[in-house]
């Protein structure tokens, strides 16, 4: 009865092991005991074919699939199907806050039910903080878990192999079949040659022999997606999950990630504010809506007409449903059943009027007009200078040896009041760093930057976001910002950019990132600004955004 328990406890305390304690108490010449140091989908993998299963489907097909906010507090998907069949090409759909990101990051942890372990899932987003100590390669090439482990293990046995006393015969010979498994693994995913693949593909994207070298953190926005975009592709996971991977790219590097997916081997599932991107690569659309997942065989074009269509029709019908059903008792399955269908018309209503509609600024207060042209005349006023930059050169680091500056010869640009710019470059050519220089956010090395002492600039900068307090509610946050307007107006105003309802009462840790941008638009719209400045305003909206 002991042996039992012995066993019993020993599974308990190996359960509880950390990955590093796990490694120390392997049994190097036991190839089952070495696998329990491998990623869940390739040890379920090496399970199957040991009980010589078939071959294990790369499909997905949950029935009566729920999922709630990770508060438990709201039911986001209610009894739906979780479909995803292999080798298929989705763009994920859903309106802010229909669970999109959370519906990704479930996936990727486990935290699923009934999600095939055996498939390998790779979540590609922006890179977080503790992703961006590395050097550009070191990070591509070690975002490969599996890769890591083989290596890992290879060097192990060959340490313990080379050891002083040489292990006994019959250990030997278990530690060479193991390393020899080992060896062929790697071979297997391509790893031996797994710095020059990734090297190739960085160099692809921009990144020289120096560019490959340099630290992560170091890099811009947009040339940390290039690097996380290069980790997806690397990496080749059954089914790659995209959460706007465009955010920060310069065109080229869009064109390059539209031919990566079109050539891609596994499943993947988009979520993106591109429609040229989702129209080019999606053989097939997933749709969040009203707590169910719904399935559209077709591309992102026609998906679009199609559900114009659906709506227009169900509208329709509830509306005649609702004029047949006046006045049901609200406790009566009927009662019940109208309100949801009147909750579902009203909502359908309020959209039809804002996609109608514009958003509409209030008036701007007049420019004080002290510009005078060669003749001595006033300027037009719609000439009025709101930023003159004059001669202005920037770097980082102009006290080292050799600066790199942003503009090799001074730069001079007047901001006038008609002025409409688009700014492009290249992903680390100085965009959002010019921006920041005409906000004064930084200041030029050399030149002048010189304001009209009165105009009001409204500033969206790439990570405007990350400055709000997430403790507050979008109406607190307003009410802190505006203390002397009234708490109907701003809520009215947070509305016109889809913040309404319980949302605006919502502490703003628990909305998503394109819910706070549209916060940061009301702050920045509620009063007229002369000059709007936007750095990658579209980043984390939903496409109705």
């Amino acid at each position: 009865m002991s042996a039992p328990a012995v066993g019993s406890a020993q599974a308990l305390a190996e359960a509880k092991w950390t990955p590093e304690e796990r490694f120390q108490n392997t049994d190097w010449t036991n190839r089952d005991s070495m696998m329990k140091n491998f990623p869940q989908y390739i040890q379920e993998q090496y399970e199957a074919k040991k009980a010589n299963k078939k071959a294990l489907s790369k499909a997905v097909n949950i029935e009566n699939f729920t999922m709630k906010t990770p508060f438990g507090d709201q039911t986001l998907l209610k009894q739906t199907e979780l479909v995803i069949e292999a080798n298929k090409r989705q763009g994920l759909i859903g309106v802010n806050n229909s669970g999109k990101t959370l519906l990704f990051h479930n996936m990727v942890s486990g935290a699923i039910k009934d999600f095939p372990k055996h498939i390998h899932v790779h979540h590609c987003k922006e890179l977080e903080n503790h992703e961006l100590s590395d050097t550009v390669l070191g990070q591509v090439v070690h975002s490969y878990p599996y890769l890591n482990v083989l290596r890992r293990c290879e060097k192990k046995l060959q340490e313990l192999l080379a050891a002083e006393p040489k292990p006994e015969q019959e250990a030997a010979d278990k530690l060479n079949e193991n390393l020899d498994y080992i060896k062929f693994s790697i071979q297997t995913i391509k790893g031996n040659d797994a710095e020059d693949r990734a090297a190739k593909m960085l160099r692809v994207l921009g990144f020289d022999d120096i560019g490959q070298k340099k630290l992560v953190s170091e890099l811009s926005g947009g040339l940390r997606m290039r690097v996380a975009l290069c980790m997806a592709f690397f990496i080749e996971a059954d089914l790659l999950l995209l959460d706007e991977p465009t955010n920060h790219l310069d065109f080229p590097s869009v064109l390059w990630l539209e031919n990566r997916l079109r050539g891609y081997k596994g499943s993947f599932l988009l979520v993106s504010h591109d429609r040229e991107l989702l129209n080019n690569v999606c053989t097939s659309i997933m749709l969040l809506e009203d707590q169910q997942i719904k399935y559209y065989n077709c591309g992102f074009k026609d998906f679009e007409k199609k559900k114009v269509l659906e709506d227009k029709k169900k509208f329709e019908e509830i509306e005649k449903f609702l004029i047949k059903n006046p006045n049901p008792d609200p406790s009566t399955m009927l009662g019940k059943q109208r309100a949801e269908k009147k909750e579902w018309s009203e909502k359908y209503y309020a959209k039809q009027v804002a996609l109608a509609g514009k958003f509409t600024f209030p008036t701007a207060t007049p420019l004080e007009n002290k510009e005078v042209d060669a003749k001595g005349q006033p300027v037009p006023a719609d000439q009025i200078s709101l930023i003159r930059v004059t001669d202005v050169r920037f770097s980082y680091k102009p006290e080292a040896e050799h600066p790199v500056f942003i503009f090799n010869d001074p730069i001079s640009f007047n901001v006038t009041a008609t002025t409409r710019v688009g700014v492009l470059g290249p992903n680390g050519a100085g965009k959002s760093t010019f921006l920041k220089l005409l906000t004064h956010k930084i200041h030029a090395t050399t030149g002048t930057i010189t304001d009209h002492p009165n105009f009001k600039l409204a500033y969206f900068g790439q990570h405007s976001t990350a400055e709000l307090d997430l403790e507050l509610t979008p109406s607190e946050f307003m009410q802190r910002e505006f203390p002397g307007e009234s708490a109907g107006a701003l809520k009215n105003h947070l509305a016109k950019t889809s913040i309404t309802g319980a949302t605006a009462d919502t502490r703003m840790h628990r909305l998503s990132f394109s819910q706070r941008s549209c916060i940061i638009f009301s702050k920045l719209t509620y009063y007229c600004p002369h000059l709007l400045i936007l750095d990658e305003p579209t980043n984390f909206l939903d496409l109705e955004s």
